[in-house]
């Protein structure tokens, strides 16, 4: 275990961190996000705008370029002045522009929703599709996210299992950036099975706790000894793992997840609980994928 989470503290990078702008309430959250992100990182930002006609134009006319990309830097002067960054406009969907502009960095950041998106949907089709195939760690600005950073712990939502590795290190890796503790989740949803009682239930519950214990600690250790200053509270709850780790959420700087578990298998891309944490968590979600 301890040479797997070695390699996985590789995955950080410190490449730019890329952000999607389209001009929305959301992607506007995310340029703030991501410009605190690369300062507090020492890195540089890169804020994208991806349109298949609008970059046709400019690919052919500089100064509809300059134009296009001198409003971008207009309308996020107030947030960027003190980073170093650059505006692109690129001919391209947004999901494969921010994942091919993604190789290499360190972090993308994506607002939930973008213009496109109904009020009501809490995900959008371009922070989804980003999540599934970027290569680097992604940060979601979620519609719960508070407007201003808070200095909560970083919670890690903890299986134990190999795929949950790389998240675990990106966790412990940002709480000791922040000064902050981790406060790892660790979830069991037992069936109803027919013919049980509740009694059954609960007993099967605490039995099923006990055992996954050993397991998340046993995974967590190398991060924990890696990282000495950082203080580690295991949570062990029953329930419905996407709303049991969202409550649990409540007050974190960030919530940490892998894109597929237990549960998961190599070619699903998200599992159903990350998916969820992505539209009901009160903080932002970094969704960090395994090594394929």
């Amino acid at each position: 275990m301890p040479e797997t989470a070695e390699n996985t503290t590789s995955q950080a990078t410190t490449g730019p961190v890329v952000c999607g702008y389209d001009g929305s309430r959301d992607a506007v959250r995310a340029v703030a996000w991501a410009a605190t992100w690369a300062r507090d990182h020492h890195t540089r930002l890169e804020v994208i705008s991806a349109d298949r006609a609008v970059g046709r134009v400019v690919a052919f006319d500089e100064t509809a370029r300059a134009n296009v990309e001198g409003a971008m830097r207009d309308q996020l002067a107030e947030l960027t002045y003190d980073v170093d960054v650059s505006f692109r406009v690129i001919a391209d969907s947004p999901v494969g522009a921010l994942i091919e502009s993604g190789r290499g960095a360190s972090a993308i950041v994506v607002g939930s929703r973008g213009l496109t998106a109904r009020e009501d949907f809490a995900m959008g089709s371009t922070s989804a599709g980003v999540v599934e195939h970027a290569t680097c760690p992604v940060i979601v600005i979620t519609p719960r996210t508070p407007e201003s950073p808070i200095s909560g712990p970083v919670v890690l939502a903890a299986d134990g299992s190999a795929a949950n590795d790389p998240a675990a290190a990106f966790a412990f890796a940002e709480a000791e950036r922040r000064g902050t503790s981790v406060r790892a989740v660790h979830t069991v949803e037992v069936p109803r099975l027919p013919g049980a009682s509740l009694f059954d239930l609960d007993k099967l519950a605490e039995s099923v706790l006990a055992e996954d214990e050993k397991q998340v600690l046993d995974a967590l250790a190398p991060h924990d000894a890696r990282h000495p200053g950082v203080g580690l509270e295991l949570v062990l709850v029953v329930g419905d793992p996407a709303t049991t780790i969202a409550e649990e959420s409540t007050g974190a700087s960030l919530l940490v997840t892998g894109s597929r578990g237990h549960g998961g298998f190599k070619g699903l891309l998200l599992g159903s609980v990350s998916r969820r944490l992505l539209q009901t968590a009160p903080c932002a979600v970094a969704v960090v994928r395994p090594r394929d």
